[in-house]
């Protein structure tokens, strides 16, 4: 069972990322003029909450699962009592130019932490270079434990045959017949030690025989120029899986089972990072805050991309949308978004136990 400092990490992790978006609204609002009437991390019952000297009330919630930059006068233009300093920043009244750049600052945020976060892994971690034919981990209640196969053996040789990397192991253990063996001989301390191992299905949505290792992986760390080349590239091709995940969605070729919810992320970060560590850590940090960003930017009522599509017809129609029914539109399309993912939720709450 996952170790629970695992759980803890990977849910502030999610919190962190969830902040890191709101606070490029809050950012890019505040240094173009936009009045913020209030910042939250969380959902739930309130643990603290503060007005400060800029009127702008900060919030924390139970969960760390969700948050919001909520700028004056965003859904409709009520003035009220407000002084014309607050009237003069609401949000509706800015240009929209700048009204789309707070907006879009969220996912932008999402992306630079992303980058970020594959910087730190191939500069100071390394970039995975080859797959060795050595024993990391031996996953408990498998071939491998029961033949007594431990972390650090390297494989020599299988089946009478010289190994000459980890894909000529994999390669003989998934050619094994239903209730065959393979000899294999490792060297441990210096010494070579011969097991007859038993390989055999582990997981039950495949029928390939395995033995229950993690091989060690080779890393090799990169100069500066290098690591910010292929953190982008990496960010840029997480969003090109994630278009082509949801093109097939779309067309009905891809199973809507890989999706997960916010539950089932923080138990998949949690998994992960006992197994991996920090390198696993930061990345799932990358790939989760790659998924914020590029599903913030679909023009799905209530998200980012949706009001920056509302921005772009009152750009071309030079007259604004009316608050009231936008405000609806966005209200509707949340509620038919968590209406969607509640078998999503289900699935992952069931998962944890």
């Amino acid at each position: 069972m996952t170790n629970t400092f695992y759980w803890i990490a990977a849910a502030l992790l999610l919190g962190v990322l969830i902040m890191a978006h709101e606070l490029g609204h809050f950012w890019f609002a505040r240094r173009l003029g936009i009045r913020v009437m209030s910042f939250g991390i969380g959902f739930g019952p309130k643990l603290w909450s503060h007005k400060a000297r800029s009127g702008i009330t900060y919030v924390l919630r139970v969960l760390p699962l969700g948050g919001y930059c909520r700028y004056y006068g965003e859904d409709e233009a009520v003035e009220g009592d407000a002084g014309p300093e607050i009237v003069d920043g609401a949000f509706y009244r800015q240009p929209v130019w700048k009204r789309a750049l707070s907006t879009f600052a969220g996912p932008l945020m999402n992306m630079v932490v992303a980058v970020l976060a594959l910087f730190t892994l191939y500069a100071f971690l390394g970039l995975p270079t080859a797959v060795l034919p050595v024993i990391e981990r031996v996953e408990p209640n498998t071939p491998a434990s029961e033949a007594g196969l431990l972390p650090g053996d390297e494989f020599t040789s299988v089946n009478g045959e010289a190994v000459t990397s980890s894909d000529s192991v994999r390669a003989v253990v998934m050619d094994t017949p239903s209730g065959g063996s393979v000899e294999i001989i490792v060297e441990r301390g210096g010494v070579p030690v011969t097991v007859t191992v038993s390989p055999r299905p582990l997981d039950p949505q495949a029928d390939s025989p395995q033995i229950g290792i993690r091989f060690k992986q080779a890393y090799t760390r990169m100069g500066i120029v290098d690591s910010m080349k292929y953190s982008v590239l990496s960010a840029g091709a997480t969003v090109a899986g994630m278009a082509d995940f949801l093109g097939g969605l779309v067309t009905r070729q891809q199973d809507a089972g890989g999706l997960v919810g916010p539950f089932g992320t923080i138990r998949m970060v949690a998994e992960q990072t006992e197994l991996g560590g920090a390198r696993e850590y930061l990345q799932m940090a990358a790939l989760i805050s790659v998924n914020l960003g590029f599903i913030n930017m679909l023009p799905i009522p209530g998200l980012d991309g949706s009001r920056l599509l509302f921005l772009l017809i009152e750009k071309i129609r030079r007259k604004r949308m009316d608050p009231n029914k936008e405000g609806i539109v966005h209200l509707v399309g949340i509620a038919l978004l968590m209406l969607l993912m509640l078998p999503v939720y289900i699935r992952d709450i069931m998962g944890l136990f």
